[in-house]
């Protein structure tokens, strides 16, 4: 493959920038444009870091190079990173030197696809870095790190082995029945329980998976004026709803996360429900009515000065009663069951709320085994778990090869072992250039 060039930090101004070359022609062209005084480009050392100057055809600058020799490298080839001052002007006008001695300008994700295809890592470690870039919480960066190590890939490649093995020894006993077939048929059912038991395992962590990366949807719904604009406000820290006397002012759906205990939560203030001849108005609570039922949690939002009722009530979905404006109806804050009773003028009582609201639902994460948090693996998973099912431990050997087979190829999708290059090129068009 030819040698890439490619800015690996943001573009902007910054104190440090980082072009990056990967291929067997990029120490060659780090000879062309970097030079310094304590050594020669034919002694380089790998991963040691050599202060000089980028010569370009119209500028230079200072700073530094580093060698990573293949195939102890991220993408398994000889990699040179320079590292300079943080200019767009000056780290374009390094890719375009590299470029003109011989690089090609990196893809997205292809420094990353590199490493895949050259063995470096799996593919769903790939997928792990990529989480890692996007993650906006601490537990969604807990996630992809744990993928980016490869905790999924070393549990989906026991797993292979394990249906490998067994396949192997099936096929091996059409060969040879009278010798195998009294050995190796027994282990049809065990290997069936054990592989449907660790991928049922694995399937099940999906929900808690979906919150670590997306974060809880939360949706405050209740009466006109009961403060839940206010309440929106004071969970996240700031002015984020206007707040009024007057009853109808949030007539839309604000939308608004912040993170919690390493947790992201999205909060959705709603429109107030009330009878209303305002049409817009009349949309806007059409759409918190929605809001409500495909929310992961509800806050009903109570004003208590007026002793007010709970209106949405959903036995499927957590529901928390938040009884607002405790400070001036004179009831002691705190909770009781699912009452909560804040204020949300003063701040008192909310974050026992947040607390119980993040409890709820993480409380499978875990710091071992495997979160899935990737809907492409869920679907493999869950299409190998079907596999699994069909196998008839009764049926001629034949039959249960082809379901092993099947489950086999499915979980070969989450490592790459068995995936389509239109997949891959799916994948790493969602990384940056340069990573």
């Amino acid at each position: 493959m030819k040698t890439i060039a490619a800015i690996s930090t943001p573009l902007g101004k910054g104190a440090i920038g980082i072009v990056r070359l990967s291929g067997e022609d990029s120490l060659a062209i780090a000879s062309k444009v970097f030079t310094a005084e304590s050594f020669s480009i034919s002694d380089v050392k790998p991963n040691y870091m050599y202060f000089g100057y980028f010569k370009g055809s119209d500028f230079s600058d200072k700073g530094y190079m580093v060698y990573f020799k293949a195939p102890k490298s991220f993408t398994g080839e000889d990699t040179v990173e320079f590292q300079l001052h943080g200019g767009i002007r000056l780290l374009e006008g390094v890719v375009n030197e590299c470029v003109k001695y011989g690089a090609v300008p990196a893809e997205r994700g292809e420094f990353t696809k590199r490493a895949f295809l050259n063995g470096k890592l799996m593919l769903s470690d790939a997928e792990g870095i990529i989480d890692m870039i996007n993650a906006d919480s601490a537990a969604s960066l807990r996630a992809g790190f744990r993928l980016m190590q490869g905790y999924l890939a070393k549990e989906v490649v026991s797993l292979e082995r394990e249906l490998t093995d067994l396949i192997s020894s099936l096929e091996a006993s059409l060969d040879y029945p009278e010798e195998m077939e009294d050995e190796v048929l027994p282990e049809i059912p065990k290997i069936k329980n054990s592989v449907g038991n660790r991928l049922e395992k694995l399937k099940n962590t999906a929900s808690t998976g979906k919150i670590i990366k997306e974060g809880i949807d939360v949706a405050l719904i209740g009466e006109a004026n009961v403060g839940k604009s206010s309440l929106l406000n004071r969970l996240v820290g700031k002015d984020r709803a206007i707040v009024t006397d007057v009853a109808g002012t949030t007539r839309d759906v604000i939308e608004v996360f912040a993170e919690y205990e390493g947790v992201k939560i999205n909060f959705i203030d709603t429109a107030g429900i009330r009878e209303s001849d305002d049409l817009v108005e009349k949309f806007g609570i059409e759409k918190s009515k929605e809001t409500a039922k495909t929310a992961d949690v509800v806050l009903n939002v109570i004003d208590d000065t007026l002793k007010g009722k709970p209106l949405f009530k959903d036995s499927g979905k957590p529901v928390f009663n938040v009884y607002n404006k405790c400070d001036k109806s004179g009831r002691k804050f705190g909770k009781s069951g699912k009452d909560y009773f804040i204020s949300a003028k003063t701040g008192e009582g909310v974050d026992e709320l947040l607390k119980d609201v993040v409890k709820l639902f993480l409380s499978g994460e875990t710091t071992s085994g495997e979160i899935i948090t990737s809907k492409r693996h869920l679907s493999a998973l869950i299409r190998a778990k079907q596999a699994i099912d069909c196998v008839d431990v009764t049926a001629p050997i034949d039959c249960v090869l082809i379901d092993l087979k099947e489950a086999l190829s499915c979980l070969g999708e989450i490592t790459g072992n068995n995936v389509s290059e239109d997949v891959i090129d799916a994948i790493f068009k969602n990384f940056c250039v340069g990573k």
